[in-house]
């Protein structure tokens, strides 16, 4: 199964939008973090994945095709953001 990716045509939109809906973003996962206190690390990750699922499934209710390939669309953008966040503490602790 191939995940979705954007084509490099969509790309610029994409990132645009990203960029100017960046702080209601993080203002969201901000807001979706302080809901998960007290959890064990255990049920945060089940609440996320049901979060997600729930989403995933809203989006593509009737093509589980689709919704597998949205949820590794998904993976690989997290994967992409740790490996960045990473990438710059490792920068910030050299200088």
């Amino acid at each position: 199964m191939k995940p979705l990716r954007a084509t490099e045509a969509e790309q610029p939109e994409i990132f645009a939008t990203i960029k100017r809906e960046m702080p209601d973003i993080m203002r969201a996962c901000h807001k979706m973090t302080k809901q998960l206190r007290g959890l064990s690390d255990i049920s945060q990750k089940m609440a996320i994945a049901d979060l997600m699922a729930s989403w995933v499934m809203a989006v593509y209710p009737e093509d589980l095709e689709l919704q597998l390939s949205l949820t590794e669309a998904i993976r690989d953008q997290a994967e992409i953001t740790l490996r960045e966040a990473f990438r710059v503490k490792a920068r910030q602790k050299q200088h």
